[in-house]
């Protein structure tokens, strides 16, 4: 594959064709959400929104990448990568320890459930073909491990099951390769001539199984090659679960774990598969008796500092990888701050706007001189002074709006309280002030963009893409790649406004839900820009109080409440495309909350600040409201109730 003039668009794994290439850009920090222990045995269920990393995440273990790596695992971007995967156990100095077998489970199996049958022939000719795949995909691999050619070498594998009772229709064991690559051929000929049946299908010639029997094939010690065992361990890697029908997604997962198979078995699937009880579950191990889940947003959410610098890495990787470029990092690809000759007389004017309405909001003689004494005195780039003076703004009219408590309210404060309340969140609130009321460009910078990704890779790689590519643009035409930061927020913006202009086609319910966020963003952005900047530097979404999650989750609720059954579906259809971020059991007033975080782009779109965390309750009377009522600023800055 040559190399790409812009690597960040190759987002998906799959359409990488190059094994070397999807080493060069995979980040061996994605490999810290697998379990510590135990990652290769039992059953693992990995989901995440589309983008989260699941299909790069597998495809590392199949056995030709494995192979690369351990024939490339000196040079120095992949020795990192090669000592983590020895340390899972998965490869050493000699070569491959684990036979990786992926298996993706596209759209035919779906359409097993559109058959003239009842539900018990559906579920064998489901199995049948499931059987026959896995059969297969093993057969492949097997001889990819060892090096061996397909269809050739079939014959130097031998299966060999030694529990006599274990019975797999049709065929005879032990057996060749050969043999029972052709059983599994011939399986999967006949289910698929039963779909593409244009006459009525013959009930009693269906193939099918009752189990997942090929689990037993692939076992370590059911399978060798030469007489010798074909690897140290099974890994069964089964990808876009979400492609099968509700009911295919739940016999395959239950007949899995009830198999308490020794095969290492891992199910991937996107966040729509799931119904609208299991998505607002999604986060917790409730009623679980499997390993917990492996939500891939859910592990990155507690470490988003973390999460933002793998995406730097990830960036860098591709930078490197880029051809017709001179640039070494993604940071070389854009400025870092206003800190500039550029911004230096819009500070400078901010500060005597401000410094002019300060001094008429207090008065003279006020209480508030050795705070504005303070500023006046102050050092520091006129940014830095800017801000300060917009901070001191903010903290004299939560000052002045304070209700009176006693006497010594209206005592003169002093330098050493001022320095007490200026914290870091309120000079990021001012900074956030000063950007809108100035017009500066506020999302902008690597550490914005990373946090912009909003714990999606996929997201991130467009975002990043977008700088590159006019970075790279810039320097051909002998100019600075350097972006700066008015262009860097103007394709942000952009960004934003792609996502939001998709959601009523790209989203199930879409209308609705775009409906629900635009109030969420309107909402929180009013709250956010109030002159007293509450819960600095500002709020990226709402809550609602845990009791209330459970009301959206109880069926019988649902039931009597239709308007509640709406919203709950709309709520989980937004949290399966990674439009909203909940965290569940969030203290906070003597309560539990599930807060819900607007997607970081979304946070751009309303104008919004980046962090997690902050955000401003309501009840789930008004959050329901929301589908159908905008949500309209009040016309007095009255408390919230």
């Amino acid at each position: 594959m040559r190399d790409p003039r812009n690597p960040f668009r190759l987002r998906r794994s799959e359409s990488i064709d190059s094994d070397a290439t999807f080493l060069s850009l995979f980040e061996p920090g994605i490999l810290d959400i697998m379990p510590a222990e135990k990652w290769k045995e039992s059953v693992h269920i990995l989901r995440s929104a589309a983008g989260g990393g699941k299909t790069s995440l597998i495809r590392l273990f199949v056995p030709n990448v494995l192979h690369t790596l351990h024939a490339r695992r000196s040079e120095e971007q992949l020795r990192e990568l090669f000592q983590k995967v020895k340390e899972l156990g998965a490869i050493d100095e000699t070569g491959p320890k684990l036979l990786g077998v992926m298996l993706l489970c596209g759209r035919s199996y779906s359409r097993l459930q559109d058959l003239p049958l009842d539900q018990a022939r559906k579920d064998r000719l489901f199995f049948g073909l499931l059987n026959a795949r896995i059969v297969l995909a093993v057969l492949h691999n097997i001889l990819a491990f060892r090096q061996l050619r397909f269809p050739e070498d079939l014959k130097r594998i031998r299966i060999l099951i030694r529990d006599s009772s274990f019975r797999a229709p049709g065929l005879e064991l032990p057996c060749s390769g050969t043999h029972l690559f052709h059983w599994a051929k011939d399986l999967e000929d006949k289910v698929c001539s039963s779909l593409d049946s244009f006459g009525p299908l013959r009930v009693e010639s269906l193939p099918g199984h009752d189990s997942l029997l090929s689990l037993s094939f692939i076992r370590v010690d059911s399978v060798v090659v030469d007489d010798s065992p074909v690897a140290e361990r099974v890994l069964l890697m089964m990808d876009d679960i979400q492609q099968l029908t509700s009911h295919q997604r739940g016999l395959l997962i239950q007949t899995v774990i009830e198999s308490r198979s020794s095969v290492g078995i891992w199910i991937a699937e996107r966040f729509e598969a799931l119904n609208t009880q299991e998505m607002l579950a999604s986060g917790t191990n409730e009623g679980r008796d499997y390993n917990q889940p492996v939500e891939l947003e859910t592990y990155w959410k507690p470490k988003y500092a973390k999460f933002e610098k793998l995406t730097i890495k990830i960036a860098d990787r591709r930078v490197r990888y880029a051809a017709e470029t001179e640039l070494e990092s993604f940071r070389a690809c854009m400025q870092e701050t206003l800190d500039s000759h550029d911004y230096e007389n819009v500070f400078v004017q901010a500060i005597g706007e401000i410094e002019a309405r300060v001094r008429e909001r207090v008065g003279k003689g006020s209480r508030f001189e050795e705070w504005i004494a303070a500023r006046e005195q102050m050092e520091g780039t006129p940014r830095e002074r800017a801000i300060a003076w917009r901070a001191l703004e903010i903290l004299v009219e939560r000052e002045l709006r304070r209700p009176q408590k006693s006497l010594f309210d209206d005592m003169l404060l002093d330098e050493d309280k001022l320095n007490e309340k200026d914290d870091s969140s309120v000079k990021q609130a001012a900074e956030l002030f000063l950007a809108r009321e100035c017009a500066l460009p506020y999302y902008f910078g690597s550490e914005r963009i990373s946090r912009l990704a909003s714990l999606n890779i996929k997201q991130f790689l467009g975002l990043a893409g977008d700088i590159f590519e006019e970075a790279v643009s810039a320097e051909l035409l002998k100019k600075s790649p350097c972006l700066s930061p008015e262009r860097q927020h103007k394709l942000m913006k952009r960004a934003a406004q792609a996502v939001w202009d998709d959601i009523p086609n790209g989203v199930a319910r879409g209308r609705e839900l775009r409906n629900f966020l635009e109030a969420v963003g309107k909402f929180s952005r009013w709250y956010t820009y109030r002159e007293t900047a509450p819960n600095d530097p500002g709020v990226g979404g709402t809550a609602l109080r845990m009791s209330e999650r459970a009301m959206l989750m109880d069926e019988g609720h649902l039931r009597s409440r239709s308007e509640h059954r709406r919203f709950a579906e709309i709520l989980a259809s937004a949290l399966a495309h990674n439009l909203l971020v909940a965290e569940l059991d969030y203290k906070c007033k003597g309560e539990k909350w599930m807060v819900l975080n607007l997607n970081r782009l979304l946070c751009v779109h309303f104008d919004l600040p980046l962090g997690y965390g902050l955000y401003k309750e309501r009840p789930l009377s008004q959050l329901v409201g929301w589908l159908d009522r905008p949500f309209t600023e009040p016309k007095a800055q009255e408390a919230l109730l």
